[in-house]
């Protein structure tokens, strides 16, 4: 993990998730708190299947697989796949304690999510 200081609006926490992925943890500069929260470069894939089934001709992530193998969608550069949550202090306490939860037992509580 990383921490950048960002001004008056606090930091960023960089981090890797389990599968490799770049994501952070931000200080939003809105007016009401809130944070941004999420992964950087979200994975756009199409299935080998329907590619084809569109006229695409796009490699296989996997080349062994039937035609079910997943395949790298090209997004245009001009494009923005929004990928980061912006939370409230009212969503972040929920899904904190949610996550405190895990961290402690290993799965999710099974109440209703409030």
């Amino acid at each position: 993990m990383e921490f950048e200081d960002r001004d008056e609006y606090g930091g960023t926490l960089y981090f890797k998730d389990d599968y490799g992925k770049e994501c952070s943890i931000q200080q939003s500069s809105s007016i009401v708190p809130h944070v941004w929260l999420g992964v950087h470069n979200p994975e756009i894939s199409i299935m080998w299947k329907d590619a084809q089934a569109l006229g695409l001709n796009l490699p296989k992530k996997s080349p062994e697989t039937n035609e079910y193998g997943w395949c790298d969608y090209p997004i245009p550069v001009e494009c923005l796949v929004a990928s980061r949550m912006h939370l409230n202090r009212e969503q972040a306490a929920v899904i904190a304690a949610k996550l405190l939860h895990f961290a402690a037992t290993g799965a999710l509580p099974r109440e209703e999510w409030s």
